[in-house]
């Protein structure tokens, strides 16, 4: 119990530490490159990691959204991930990152998740304009001596969730009328 207990410290008292951890995952191949890319999300945006469950496709739903899922009783938008990106995975949507952001919950799809790492605030860049992607918000490097190209591509999930919650609510304003 002492060594859960010295967990749960450690990770309460990351930001007094200035320190946070990334959940590094893979989305597939880029589709410019041909590459498979390591990409990282805060673990304090997310809820769980789930496997890839049965997704219901809504009338009128358009990519990047896949459908719906039904988590712990809660239907769960899903969002394919790699669609938002550019990439293709090679073995398929394996994995569910369920987030919650703005009191909403959502799912992200993904092929397979690496690891979670703890750095410090230092390690991370911010992504400039040649990167390509208005999703990335920042560049971890993952090696604490700067010197190797060991990287994760940070992903910015709320200009995710606004590129696409915003056109939906538009279109659904729309066909009201």
């Amino acid at each position: 119990m002492d060594n859960f207990q010295k967990e749960i410290d450690e990770r309460a008292n990351l930001a007094l530490s200035n320190k946070f951890e990334l959940l590094l995952f893979r989305l597939g191949s880029d589709q410019l490159k041909g590459k498979s890319e390591l990409y990282g999300i805060n673990v304090f945006k997310l809820r769980e990691i789930v496997p890839m469950p049965t997704i219901t496709r809504a009338a009128g739903m358009h990519s990047p959204l896949l459908g719906m899922a039904s988590i712990r009783g809660q239907f769960i938008p899903v969002i394919d991930l790699p669609a938002i990106t550019g990439c293709k995975p090679e073995t398929g949507l394996n994995l569910l990152l369920v987030t919650e952001y703005a009191r909403s919950t959502q799912a992200f799809a993904v092929e397979s998740v690496e690891n979670i790492v703890r750095l410090d605030w230092n390690q991370v860049h911010t992504a400039e304009a040649g990167i390509g992607s208005r999703n990335i918000t920042s560049i971890a490097c993952l090696d604490t001596d700067g010197q190797s190209n060991n990287l994760a591509l940070v992903l910015d999930v709320e200009q995710i969730l606004y590129d696409i919650i915003l056109p939906c609510a538009a279109w659904s304003r729309v066909k009201r009328r």
